[in-house]
């Protein structure tokens, strides 16, 4: 595995892709926002156009250059993972996407307190609020002592299970966890704050990017990005067996765990293992009955 890494690290089309794959997400979100707001294209169909893109191209990068071989999803640990992705994973993912393109539909008609803002400053006032949140909610799942802060953590330990990273693998989750998630950051903030519809397809758009880049098993470096936003420096650690290191509760902005100590960077090292830390308390991912009766379980 050592020796394997090794290889990565200096083969020249790694390096080139280590620098350039967030930026050129970026390049990418730009082109469809421009787009939109010059009235070629529909708020929805640029979220849509941009989502479906940056999905297809991390899908292909992270087959031909792995970061971790132990990571890749492989035809067997796609079999293993198939009724997971099926049964709950589809669910997630169709949930997201309804949330998301009900949420640009629903700025259509509001009028709130961010109505009137520039629309650069009503992006970053839904970043950082709904990264407030989330960080709340996100942090309390993992960390909460009460019985309601313990019964979030089953709804959203499901996310935890697998001991790999790769793209398909961020819809592997519970359905609760991201209904919770996404009315309590997403829906709820929209509706009271009323930001106008391309603020909201913008922010989508940042949003869905990096909820794709940080379970992304290529070897993509932010620099002093990593300071601002979560990436797949960051969000790997959150996925470590080792709690010391399975912090970095941030979705988009990293700025919340920088401001409360639960900010974790080690730039080109890679989490030990990946997965629940103690394995025998949870069943296998795969299982999808069991996972879904946790919440329901005493």
């Amino acid at each position: 595995m050592i020796q394997s890494t090794q290889i990565h690290q200096t083969d020249m089309p790694r390096i080139i892709l280590r620098w350039t794959i967030y930026p050129l997400s970026w390049s990418i979100i730009a082109f469809f926002f421009w787009r939109m707001t010059e009235g070629v294209i529909e708020p929805q169909a640029a979220w849509g156009a941009t989502t479906a893109i940056l999905f297809v191209t991390y899908l292909f990068l992270e087959t031909v250059f792995p970061y971790q071989d132990r990571w890749k999803m492989t035809w067997r640990s796609f079999w293993s993972d198939f009724k997971h992705m099926v049964v709950n994973g589809a669910s997630i993912a169709i949930v997201n996407a309804g949330l998301a393109y009900a949420s640009i539909a629903l700025s259509a008609d509001l009028n709130g307190p961010a109505a009137r803002l520039p629309i650069w400053l009503q992006i970053i006032l839904a970043l950082v609020i709904f990264e407030a949140c989330h960080y709340t909610v996100h942090r309390s799942m993992h960390e909460g002592r009460t019985r309601l802060n313990k019964w979030l953590w089953t709804v959203h330990a499901p996310h935890h299970l697998p001991d790999k990273l790769y793209v398909l693998m961020h819809v592997v989750g519970h359905p609760i966890n991201q209904i919770l998630l996404q009315i309590v950051v997403l829906v709820l903030p929209i509706w009271l704050m009323g930001y106008s519809q391309h603020a909201i397809a913008g922010y989508v758009m940042i949003t869905g990017m990096h909820g794709l880049i940080s379970h992304f098993n290529v070897d993509v470096r932010m620099g002093w990005m990593n300071y601002i936003f979560v990436g797949t420096e960051l969000h790997r650690y959150h996925h470590s067996s080792d709690l010391r290191d399975a912090k970095n509760f941030g979705a988009t902005l990293s700025i919340f765990d920088q401001m409360f100590g639960t900010f974790v960077y080690k730039p080109g090292v890679a989490p030990a293992d990946l997965g629940a830390a103690n394995t025998s308390l949870y069943p296998y991912y795969g299982d999808i009955v069991k996972v879904l009766k946790m919440p329901f379980r005493k």
